[in-house]
């Protein structure tokens, strides 16, 4: 047995429920291992930022997860990495990254240790003898601290005998609790979710840190926040009515829902990152998912995660928020043709919402994702 296909068995035997990789020399080869036995072989993603957003939405609903990368796909998911230690982990969740010390494999020679250790995030690079230890250990690590943990390899390494497996490690102690003071990243609770992972990275208890109040939306929402909130009442309102087991907000006012009384979303964490998360959480068996995203957030990165529901061949309903403007970073203008642009190759998945003023249209609009098969795309249209 090689090491590739060792360390995707020891994931396996530690209860990961959900893997995701981009190729890179060391990643290719252990998810190739993981696929071979897989019942259905998953694919590989296309972008790290997607890989990494999808592990974390499975790990944040209570199922282990990890990641393959590269040290330059890391840094390129850099912005959701950051994100999940704000937000932190429910289940084990865990970065691997193959290391290429010569850069035969890659464009340069990158080394992300000191990097990720500046971002807090927890690391080790353990010696090839005990890689395979270091696995379920890092993930019932990363259930104790509450935050994800990245093992750097070698990645020359994979194709070398396996040395002897690890013990089969306890399944997750930690199960899935909605809070949206520390899963819904934005600039309202942001000062506590970074109090809370100081707590975790020096290992203090968490639940010691003052909890914030969190104002009901949206009347108590700032100024700059609640005008356009008001807008999006009626549609977020039916989504809190709808069947759904998870909500993944993105960088958008309508994220401000997960607050009281509406409770329409639960989780949120980088731009773009609603669809992965929710697409993730779906894949590890949490149905019917659903995912929310603003015009901007859409067309800068969250359309990246819909090539992942396709090939996976699973359900998502989307709902886009197109109202011409970046409300949450200073109403910067997005042209209707951009949107148009991205949801052209989704044409056929499209349902669109013209009036979502009206509670009626977003119940029917809503209740007809519902019925659909795979991915199902709202258009809620607030330029008209």
């Amino acid at each position: 047995m090689t090491c590739a296909q060792a360390i995707a068995e020891t994931l396996r035997r530690s209860h990961v429920r959900l893997a995701t990789a981009v190729p890179g020399h060391g990643a290719t080869q252990t998810y190739a291992a993981w696929q071979a036995q897989a019942d259905t072989a998953p694919p590989f993603s296309f972008h790290e930022e997607v890989a990494v957003g999808m592990a974390h939405g499975a790990a944040l609903r209570g199922h282990r997860a990890a990641v393959l990368l590269k040290a330059h796909g890391f840094l390129k998911a850099a912005n959701a990495i950051a994100d999940s230690l704000a937000a932190g982990t429910t289940a084990g969740l865990a970065f691997i990254v193959f290391h290429d010390p010569t850069g035969a494999h890659s464009d340069s020679v990158v080394d992300i240790e000191g990097a990720a250790r500046e971002l807090g995030l927890p690391t080790r690079r353990p010696e090839r003898a005990g890689q395979l230890r270091a696995l379920p250990k890092a993930l019932r690590r990363a259930e104790d601290q509450g935050l994800p943990q990245l093992l750097i390899l070698d990645a020359d390494a994979v194709s070398e005998e396996a040395p002897p497996m690890p013990d089969v490690p306890a399944p997750p102690h930690s199960s899935y609790e909605r809070d949206v003071a520390r899963h819904v990243c934005c600039p309202l609770l942001a000062p506590y979710q970074h109090a809370v992972f100081q707590a975790r990275r020096e290992k203090r208890d968490p639940d010691a840190v003052d909890r914030p109040p969190l104002p009901r939306v949206p009347a108590e929402l700032p100024d700059e926040y609640r005008v356009v909130a008001e807008q999006y009442e009626p549609l977020m309102q039916a989504l809190a009515n709808q069947p759904r087991a998870v909500t993944a907000g993105d960088t958008t006012v309508a994220t401000l829902f997960a607050l009281p009384p509406v409770a329409a979303v639960d989780l949120c964490t980088y731009m773009g990152g609603s669809v992965p998360l929710a697409l993730g959480a779906q894949a590890a068996g949490e149905a019917p998912a659903w995912a929310v995203t603003g015009d901007f957030g859409f067309v800068a990165a969250g359309h990246l995660g819909l090539l992942e529901v396709n090939q996976r061949e699973l359900s998502l309903n989307v709902l886009v928020l197109d109202n011409g403007r970046a409300h949450a970073t200073g109403g910067q203008p997005v042209a209707r043709e951009a949107v148009d642009t991205v949801l052209a190759g989704y044409s056929d998945c499209v349902v669109p919402l013209h009036d979502p003023s009206d509670p009626v249209a977003c119940r029917k609009a809503l209740t007809t994702a519902t019925k659909r098969d795979g991915l199902t795309l709202i258009r809620a249209d607030y330029r008209t």
